[in-house]
């Protein structure tokens, strides 16, 4: 619960996926920056019980695209360690008032992993307008 409060803190991070076995998926967006984009990063967040009440969290984070060079997934891997590392510090009651306020409206949980948008579709369009304007000024000349 912890682990799904800290993804819904987050601003940046659009939807995650519970897989049910331990492991939950968090993607963010397209970011349209003034020099540079990003089509999105992942993050895969690993839970194992190591002992009793213990559990053991690896949080690793990806670009969406390779290609994407404007994307800084270490940045949303030490956001989501560092709310988590907040959340840990407050009773449960609070977490869970916060969470409710914070997700009234809707939760960023999505129920399938195909529901995760990641910005390759973004970067097609991309590659496509600067094609289409190659062959207009090729055209224009």
């Amino acid at each position: 619960m912890l682990v799904k409060g800290a993804l819904e803190l987050v601003d940046d991070i659009e939807a995650y996926y519970d897989t049910d076995r331990g492991v939950i998926t968090a993607k963010t967006g397209f970011r349209f920056g003034f020099i540079v984009s990003s089509y999105g990063e992942s993050l895969t967040i690993d839970l194992r019980s190591v002992g009793e009440s213990v559990t053991e969290i690896t949080v690793t984070g990806e670009k969406n695209v390779a290609v994407n060079v404007g994307a800084n997934p270490e940045k949303y891997v030490l956001e989501f360690v560092r709310t988590l590392d907040t959340l840990v510090d407050y009773p449960m009651e609070d977490v869970i008032s916060l969470l409710d306020e914070r997700t009234s409206d809707h939760s960023k949980e999505v129920m399938s992993p195909t529901d995760h948008r990641d910005g390759s579709a973004v970067l097609a369009v991309v590659v496509l307008a600067i094609f289409l304007l190659f062959v207009l000024s090729i055209v224009a000349i």
